[in-house]
């Protein structure tokens, strides 16, 4: 494939280099990677454009808008993104390093495995190499997903991440102070010798986050006061935990004899490793924490998960027919394809899913069958519904569905 020239485009230019780009993503001849390092975009247009495996190491973007765009594995390496709208852009294993993104506007994008870290900067006029830090200065990162993504040595002063997906995400030696990580999913997060000075942390459960050698003076930890958050739950131990799910399994499947159904309310679940597939009906976990676990496929008709932890859990294609998902956390799971519809019991009664009050901003609801579903009160704030089969009347019974990312 042809490599597209060094240019400089207004926003006609621009369009004509993006048609010849689809072109080249489709594997046609006359096709184009878009290659535009360098190149002034500031304050032009992306919204929604397929930006994959584009070349765009250090464009001038600041004030442009890309939102909605498709910058999966696309470089930006060293680029002014300053005050940049990206709200609910994909930049997963995009090349960040060295960016400037202060103030740039990043709610419920995924950023899973971009790599934000420090770029080496080649000397010039007889100055010295030297390392450039990519800068989040004041950017808001609400419900970004951050999973795995890799942001050592950024500077990241009152940035907000609330709410976000920050699993497995790397921060050592990062610049936080004063920045908002209350409510985000912290679990495995890397925090080592970061400087949280003032930074919020309420409300995320900071235990699941490295923190050695870091900077926490005047850090705000503990519950918040104003956000409602997941409740404490007990933590159970690898041994313990998948002993039990075992007995719940045989329960299921008639192997273990008259015995007391097997309760994990409030109990803390994550270390009994993927349960994907496993027949986990009737579950009774209500409070529970399955936050991040592996769920695609699991039997959990019935199950009885109110107020439940099911942040960035992914139950793609799980047959939850008749559960109580009422009040649960759900923010950030994967719910594509999942069976929501009502479970028949005997005698033809129907036994509907309970959504009510349940928080599903920043889910993926994609494909899922919500016929029947009480959703009142579910909150669906940049969520992903494409394709889902829903009741009518589900807008007038749903929170921030003027807000959904497709529909």
């Amino acid at each position: 494939m042809k490599q597209s020239p060094h240019i400089a485009p207004g926003q006609p230019d621009l369009d004509a280099a993006l048609a010849r780009h689809a072109g080249f993503l489709a594997g046609r001849e006359d096709g184009e990677r878009l290659r535009l390092a360098g190149a002034d975009l500031c304050g032009l247009d992306l919204r929604g454009r397929d930006l994959r495996d584009a070349d765009l190491a250090g464009c001038a973007l600041a004030n442009a808008r890309l939102d909605g765009a498709d910058c999966r594995g696309a470089r930006f390496a060293g680029a002014d993104m300053s005050g940049t709208s990206l709200v609910a852009a994909r930049l997963d294993s995009a090349d960040l390093r060295g960016c400037n993104l202060a103030g740039a506007i990043l709610v419920a994008a995924t950023a899973r495995l971009a790599d934000f870290r420090e770029l080496a900067v080649p000397g010039e006029n007889g100055r010295p190499a030297g390392i450039r830090a990519a800068c989040l200065d004041g950017a808001d990162l609400s419900g970004a997903s951050l999973v795995r993504a890799r942001l050592g040595g950024c500077r990241a002063e009152a940035a907000r991440f609330e709410d976000a997906d920050l699993t497995g995400a790397r921060f050592p030696r990062a610049a936080l102070a004063r920045a908002s990580l209350a409510l985000a999913l912290v679990q495995d997060t890397d925090l080592s010798s970061a400087d949280l000075t003032g930074a919020d942390l309420r409300g995320c459960g900071e235990t699941g986050a490295r923190l050695d050698m870091a900077t926490t003076r005047n850090m705000l930890t503990g519950a918040h006061p104003d956000r409602p958050a997941p409740p404490a739950a007990v933590p159970l131990d690898a041994k313990e935990a998948a002993a039990r799910i075992a007995g719940h399994v045989a329960q299921v499947r008639g192997d273990a004899g008259p015995s007391a159904p097997v309760d994990f309310t409030g109990a803390d679940l994550r270390q009994a490793g993927a349960l994907a597939g496993l027949e986990l009906t009737a579950l009774r976990a209500s409070g529970a924490c399955l936050a991040g676990m592996d769920l695609a496929g699991a039997q959990l008709q019935g199950a009885r998960l109110g107020r439940a932890d099911l942040r960035g859990c992914d139950l793609r294609g799980a047959d939850l027919r008749g559960a109580d998902l009422s009040g649960a956390w759900l923010l950030h799971a994967d719910l594509r394809q999942t069976r929501l519809s009502p479970l028949t019991l005997g005698g033809g009664r129907q036994l509907p899913v309970m959504l009510e009050g349940a928080h599903g901003r920043y889910a993926d609801w994609r494909g899922a069958d919500l016929t029947g579903a009480r959703l009142a009160g579910l909150d669906l704030a940049y969520a992903r519904l494409a394709k889902a089969v829903l009741d009518d009347d589900y807008a007038d019974l749903a929170l921030g569905t003027e807000r959904l990312l497709d529909r």
